[in-house]
């Protein structure tokens, strides 16, 4: 028997037994003795319990590692397939993929339903089809199933394998989280502030003005009540948004390849846009507080050693964590060679975690594409928030007809995000003179 004959007849047996495990429960002596045993002792409702566990656990892991064996087997009868016969016919391979990927989709399926159904007697069927639905989103599978559905728009091959762990929805894989909760804890600016998910528009209060505390001495008149202000800042979101193109080439991508395409083409952009309305934010807040914005001072002045330590005096006394926002070019061929008035230099590399932080007048420096060379933000990033209705993620939308004379699927990312100043006198917004 050669080898193909030998893959396809251990196909053949594995698909058998799957469709086996596909319709398999607890075997009912096994759920009659958990029944029989759910008033008894606690000794004996443990040791009912226990056997139900190992029992699913023996379904799972045969299904499991038949699972495996099969997606293994596949490939290779897939690429011996191929190099037999050469590149005569591209599109069937394209067809065998698709099916392929269906086929893996229900026996993810299967496992679930071996896994509901040992919830059932446990009583834990929530908590089960909650993991069931983690594995699924951290499958090779189910990443190659949604790289399909990001470029057909058909949710086909991604509900085969979600069966109905999830509402209605289709859940990003875990790699795509990962990805962009990466980015933004990686973002300077964005991964130090604080954040919301305010659906729609969002207001934050704020103390706009009110008196100061004072000393009582005990059996004299009481002190006049403190006349407090409250100020509202309103944060409107607006759609952030990136699209491209995608050529057969890129089409042509499986999986993970593919996604990891797209989110440095799109995700990464957005974040980048996301970072420079944030800066705005700062950069477009009145020189003055009013009842509906809070305040950040300017200064205008020529750069010199005295220019960051002048700014962090306009800044409010509980703006305790001031940082200096500026492009890479203002630090390093404005402020870099700059001493004090004992010669000494104002900035300082110190290292964190094995990469150099600069810091300049006792401010660790961020740098930020936003701001042009001669703009510096001084401030505490505490004082800026950001509303995310829509959460951290972006949202992917599918267009294959609108370029599709030209053969290309337009892909659109966006992200809902608002961001606003939320505490006067946090930041100070420094103009460079010549």
């Amino acid at each position: 028997m050669t080898r193909q004959e030998q893959i396809k007849a251990r196909i053949a047996e594995i698909k058998k037994r799957l469709r086996e495990l596909a319709g398999e429960e607890v075997p009912e002596e096994v759920k009659d003795e958990a029944e029989a045993n759910a008033e008894g002792t606690p000794e004996a409702v443990e040791e009912a319990t226990e056997n139900v566990e190992e029992t699913v656990d023996a379904l799972v892991e045969e299904l499991t590692a038949l699972t495996e064996e099969l997606n293994t087997l596949e490939a290779e009868a897939e690429e011996a397939a191929e190099q037999a016969e050469g590149e005569e016919n591209a599109e069937e391979p394209k067809n065998n993929e698709e099916e392929r990927s269906i086929q893996r989709a229900r026996r993810q399926s299967a496992a679930a339903r071996v896994l509901r159904g040992a919830g059932k007697v446990l009583g834990t069927g929530k908590e089960t089809i909650k993991m069931s639905l983690e594995e699924v989103r951290k499958s090779a599978a189910y990443v190659d199933a949604y790289a399909e559905y990001i470029k057909t728009g058909s949710d086909k091959q991604v509900r085969s394998l979600l069966t109905d762990l999830a509402d209605g929805t289709v859940p990003t894989p875990t790699m795509v989280d990962d990805y962009i909760a990466t980015n933004w804890a990686n973002n300077p600016i964005l991964s130090r502030i604080l954040k919301t998910e305010i659906k729609g528009t969002a207001k934050y209060p704020f103390e706009y003005s009110a008196t100061a505390a004072v000393a009582h001495k005990e059996g004299t008149d009481a002190p006049a009540e403190e006349e407090l202000k409250l100020g509202t800042v309103t944060v409107e979101p607006t759609m952030l948004k990136k699209w491209i193109t995608i050529t057969d080439e890129v089409m042509a991508m499986k999986g993970e390849a593919f996604m990891t395409y797209i989110l440095a083409e799109i995700e990464q952009r957005i974040l980048e846009l996301a970072d420079q309305t944030a800066v705005n934010a700062i950069l477009n807040s009145p020189a003055v507080s009013s009842e509906t914005e809070c305040g950040v001072p300017v200064l205008s002045e020529a750069a010199d050693a005295g220019t960051m330590y002048a700014a962090q005096g306009k800044l409010a006394a509980s703006a305790l964590h001031p940082v200096a926002i500026m492009t890479k070019n203002t630090f390093f061929t404005t402020f870099m060679g700059m001493v004090d008035t004992a010669g000494q230099p104002i900035y300082n590399l110190v290292r964190e975690n094995g990469a150099a932080v600069p810091t300049i007048a006792g401010m660790e420096v961020l740098f930020s594409s936003a701001l042009t060379d001669d703009k510096v933000i001084v401030g505490d990033l505490d004082g800026l928030i950001a509303n995310l209705p829509e959460g951290y993620g972006v949202k992917f939308i599918t267009d294959p007809y609108s370029l599709a004379e030209k053969d290309l699927v337009k892909v659109v990312g966006r992200m809902y995000a608002g961001f606003g100043v939320r505490r006067p006198d946090f930041f100070c917004v420094v103009t460079l003179t010549a």
